[in-house]
């Protein structure tokens, strides 16, 4: 009797790797294979006898926990089924040097880290893949020829007509219902499947749909405040009962093979997908007709799905993707033998004389690459502990166990700043520090769309606070990172270009070969740092922020003045390394290039308000800034009022300070035409572009907003108070001609509609304020900073402040 081993993290908690392994071992079985399961994680004798009371025939397998590899691993086959443990394949080869070692590539292949699998692929025996187009990019990437495609295994469906078979996609009553089952994870792109049902409710009127969203994941919270965002409480019902007749609709950007999909086609439902952002969606389900393609267009895949809703289901599509599944499916094991029959030669693997590494040195590496949470060390300990006579009974104990866990964590987190600062620095990683993660957008936004076009193949990690941030940099194809996180301090410390508009965290610290370009993140017209007035906030913020600002090799600026103020708000003449920039700003090149693109206007409408674009709409744009407190409104003014007394083509949007985000669903449902985005999806910039008038107080929105040459309005409801407390630079009345008002709500909707077509302040703005701004600056930066930083040894920055 043939022997199989299999390798995974966690056959007792469901996903698709899962499904993929007891597929595979249904159909090993079934073949007359001894099967043994090596789980990663540790599990319980509750854990097993309750997974096998749920799967009676896979009960006859072996289970054992993952340490039992180091002595039982000799088999006739060992399938590794995770990247992220290919390791495996070293140690093993090391220890046997003739063992038959499988590597299973279950993830799309984009999100497969190959540059950290080149190492370990040489170990392997044969790996499989899943399409044709992803073997073909993994064997240029790796080097690697000894590779074959075939499917994951579709034991688990039934291959037969099941009923009952619905002919309309509309329920008993009257509900076209849409299903997904999916991890909550960024690249199901749930998120996009919300975005077409707000435009298919809202706009096309289909009150009828009805989206059921079942899984879990790390994005939860993401779906549930996208559900409130768009209004969706009554269409979209996330963990619910599932409905018996639905739609299954699938937007994920990558799957490897797209199990949901051939479940749901196996049991008579019609599917509605995309491709994949690598096509492999396409490649596997091109020859089903239950189906239909969407393209990632809200419009177009809106009609679509409106139209595959009204239409009748055919019976003979259904028998049609049956026997499509059945071609897919056939012969799993049969077809694996034919593929690896050749055997490999033993001098085709890299020398292997004495083990390759220790299980220790295993158990550390895969701790890292599956984990990373900082508790490596201490699991090293619980390990070794396991095994003694005594104490491994007592620290297995599973409230033990969870009460350690929780105390590390806690302790982990606060020592943090005992990570070690070791990386190899790249000019293939740049790094993005905007608003210290609470959003995407600014000079260091353009700056990285800028570098991406100059290098292709560069990894851009953009730190962020939450999942909205990460929807945001992903969208421009860029990696986020949970600010503060591990993950973030060691993908930092690879990076040789930082690119910051205010300060980077402390216990990121600063590498030799590292390069800071600060941007700050506008221009200032209120005091900062060592010029405030108030002396004793002063010291406080001059203190903490003099041994930050050591860090910065370049500042970026908009003009002498904006430079001078600089100097003086941040000191910067105690920087003797810090290089100058006047090129001008990367957020403002933007501002040049579209002021007046009216596709860009349209675009910007599209992704802001996911409707059509409507040319007639006039917007006003109201910025206020932060007050340093908690208020239960950004001013006196009665917005309802304003936007009742505007004429009916005229909309408000209210663009909160990141400090103040909390007020958003109290500005977004004051008025159907007075809208209020959550700040992590909002770049100002392309606000500016959008918009037709310009609110504002103390906030430098005023100097970027004046190079389109269009209205501002400057409302001032506390001068006095905020000149004692804070103070400005200049008289923005006797610089700019700009004055500021404290208006009622009548004079300032007055004021929005009076437009005498003088634009002096625009003007004086750009001639005394932004002499910089202009084309081309990013790549101009880029050039300046590549050229000096490769001739010029950069300082390391060790004063961290407590």
């Amino acid at each position: 009797m043939k022997t199989i081993a299999i390798i995974g993290f966690n056959l007792f908690a469901p996903g698709g790797t899962s499904r993929a392994n007891m597929n595979m071992m249904h159909a090993f079985k079934k073949a007359g294979y001894a099967i043994t399961f090596f789980n990663y994680r540790s599990f319980t004798r509750r854990d097993l006898h309750t997974f096998q009371q749920a799967h009676p025939s896979l009960a006859a397998i072996t289970y054992k926990q993952f340490e039992a590899l180091r002595k039982d691993n000799h088999f006739d086959y060992i399938f590794i089924t995770r990247e992220t443990f290919f390791p495996i394949a070293k140690y093993l080869r090391g220890i046997v040097p003739n063992a038959n070692i499988i590597g299973e590539v279950n993830t799309a292949l984009p999100l497969v880290d190959l540059e950290e699998l080149r190492e370990f692929v040489p170990y392997f025996s044969y790996i499989r893949l899943a399409t044709e187009s992803t073997q073909q990019k993994f064997d240029q990437y790796c080097g690697f020829n000894r590779t074959y495609v075939q499917t994951v295994s579709l034991y688990h469906l039934k291959l037969q007509e099941q009923e009952p078979f619905f002919t309309s996609h509309h329920d008993q009553d009257g509900f076209v219902n849409f299903l997904v089952r999916s991890r909550f994870e960024a690249s199901k792109d749930i998120p996009y499947s919300l975005r077409l049902m707000d435009y298919l409710v809202h706009y096309l009127g289909r009150q009828e749909f009805r989206f059921y969203i079942t899984g879990y994941g790390p994005s939860n919270r993401l779906l549930h405040n996208l559900v409130e965002y768009y209004h969706l409480e009554d269409n979209v019902f996330i963990n619910e009962e599932e409905p018996t007749n639905y739609i299954y609709l699938s937007t994920s950007n990558l799957e490897s093979f797209g199990y949901s999909i051939a479940e749901s086609i196996d049991a008579g439902h019609t599917v509605a997908m995309y491709g994949g952002d690598d096509g492999v969606v396409q490649e596997n389900f091109a020859d089903f007709t239950d189906c239909v393609w969407l393209t990632k267009n809200v419009e177009t895949d809106a009609a679509v799905l409106a139209e595959l809703a009204d239409r009748p289901h055919e019976r003979a599509d259904y028998q049609h993707d049956l026997e499509a599944l059945k071609r897919i499916d056939h012969d799993y094991v049969k077809t694996f033998a034919a593929h690896v029959a050749e055997p490999v030669p033993a001098d085709a693997f890299p020398p292997a004389d004495v083990p390759a590494m220790t299980f220790l040195d295993l158990r550390q590496t895969l701790e890292l690459k599956v984990i990373n949470d900082g508790l490596e060390k201490y699991r090293h300990v619980y390990y070794r502990l396991k095994q003694a006579p005594v104490i491994g009974w007592v620290v297995r104990q599973k409230w033990i166990k969870n009460t350690a866990q929780k105390f590390l964590r806690q302790y982990t987190r606060e020592h943090d700043d005992e990570i070690e600062l070791t990386g190899n620095v790249t000019d293939q990683k740049l790094f993005v520090e905007s608003f210290h993660g609470s959003n995407f957008s600014g000079d260091p936004k353009y700056l990285a769309i800028a570098y991406k076009k100059t290098h292709p193949d560069a990894e851009i990690f953009v730190s962020s606070r939450n999942s909205l941030v990460d929807m945001e940099a992903r969208s421009y194809g860029f990696i986020p990172l949970r600010t503060g996180s591990r993950n973030y301090v060691y993908r930092f410390t690879q990076c040789k270009y930082v690119v910051i508009n205010g300060n980077s965290l402390d216990k990121a610290g600063k590498l030799p070969d590292q390069v800071f370009i600060q941007t700050w993140h506008g221009f200032p017209m209120k005091k900062m740092v060592n010029d405030l007035e108030d002396e004793k906030q002063r010291k406080i913020e001059s203190e903490a922020f003099a041994p930050r600002m050591q860090k910065w090799d370049y500042l970026t600026s908009s003009s002498a003045y904006n430079v001078e103020l600089l100097r003086s708000a941040f000191a910067l003449d105690a920087n003797d390394h810090l290089t100058i920039l006047d090129n001008g700003t990367p957020k403002n090149e933007y501002l040049l290039t579209h002021g007046a693109d009216e596709a860009e206007r349209e675009r910007l409408f599209r992704k802001y308000f996911n409707r059509p674009y409507d040319a007639n709409k006039h917007f006003v744009l109201f910025c206020p800034t932060w007050r340093k407190g908690k208020r239960k409104e950004v001013s006196k003014v009665d917005l309802v009022q304003v936007v009742g007394e505007l004429p009916a083509n005229y909309e408000i949007i209210v663009k909160l300070h990141p400090n103040e985000g909390s007020l958003r669903k109290q500005y977004s449902d004051l008025d159907p035409r007075i809208h209020c985005f959550y700040n992590e999806l909002v770049d100002i910039q392309e606000l500016y572009i959008l918009s037709d008038i310009l609110i504002s107080d103390y906030s430098s929105a005023i100097f970027d907003f004046a190079l389109l040459n269009k209205k501002i309005i400057v409302l001032q409801e506390d001068e006095d108070q905020y000149a004692q407390t804070i103070g400005w630079y200049f008289d923005i009345k006797k610089e700019c001609k700009l004055e500021g008002h404290a208006y009622t709500s009548t004079e300032l909707a007055d004021e929005i509609l009076n437009d005498d077509g003088d634009r002096t302040y625009d003007h004086l703005i750009k001639e005394r304020l932004l002499t910089n701004e202009s084309m081309g600056s990013s790549q101009e930066i880029w050039r300046t900073v590549i050229e000096q930083s490769s001739q010029v040894e950069r300082p390391v920055n060790d004063d961290q402040p407590d």
